[in-house]
């Protein structure tokens, strides 16, 4: 099987080489950039299936160099020490397809990384067809970025964090995208993403129940 190529990209030496060789050892093929001019170079001659962009790095931010790739077509996911709601906010906005804070947990960071890879797959795909590109690109950044984060907290596969969230906007009658950001402020604001309890049915999510007023819009 061939091995899927990504392109980390971060001012942090140790970073790059820790982070780096964790990649490679879970059997990526890892292509490693210092700067944003660095990474901007090695696209022009090999495009990645996937980038890792520190979001802070001096001359090139992480965000510019994100807005680089968005118009280049390079899907790419962040990378930061910071997690602040903003900072989630305008990388979804950018393109981000992910979103993975520092210090890096190898183990947590792959699930991201595997969904963010799909997710990429799928929006070329739907380039190629040239059908409902603009809509999914729209309804699915923030929604994206929150399944994200319950994979890599919890260590669950994308449809078991995608099928969470979606539970719980059935069981509210509102739409998956409100529910995830409002699951943005909840993580930040009131910590009200949980794990999965033992023997509790299976379309119990991760949200706090009592996060989140009941609504009357119907379907997701």
């Amino acid at each position: 099987m061939k091995h899927k190529k990504l392109l980390l990209v971060d001012d942090d030496e140790l970073v790059l080489a820790t982070f780096g060789k964790g990649l490679g050892d879970a059997g990526y093929d890892v292509r490693l950039a210092g700067s944003g001019d660095e990474a901007l170079g090695m696209v022009a001659e090999e495009c990645p299936d996937l980038a890792i962009v520190d979001k802070r790095m001096p001359r090139m931010s992480g965000f510019e160099l994100g807005r680089r790739f968005a118009e280049l077509g390079v899907p790419f996911i962040f990378l930061s020490a910071y997690s602040e709601r903003d900072y989630v906010e305008e990388a979804a906005e950018i393109g981000t397809l992910g979103y993975l804070v520092k210090p890096i947990d190898i183990e947590k960071a792959i699930p991201t990384i595997e969904a963010a890879l799909r997710r990429a797959k799928d929006f070329a795909a739907l380039r190629q067809s040239g059908n409902r590109l603009e809509l999914a690109l729209e309804t699915g950044n923030i929604v994206n970025v929150v399944v994200g984060i319950i994979m890599e907290r919890y260590r669950l596969e994308q449809h078991e964090a995608f099928e969470m969230l979606r539970s719980r906007a059935r069981a509210q009658r509102r739409k998956v995208k409100d529910v995830a950001n409002e699951s943005l402020d909840a993580w930040y604001k009131l910590g009200a993403l949980k794990p999965l309890k033992t023997g509790t049915d299976k379309e119990s999510d991760v949200l706090d129940r009592g996060a989140y007023p009941e609504g009357d819009l119907a379907e997701t």
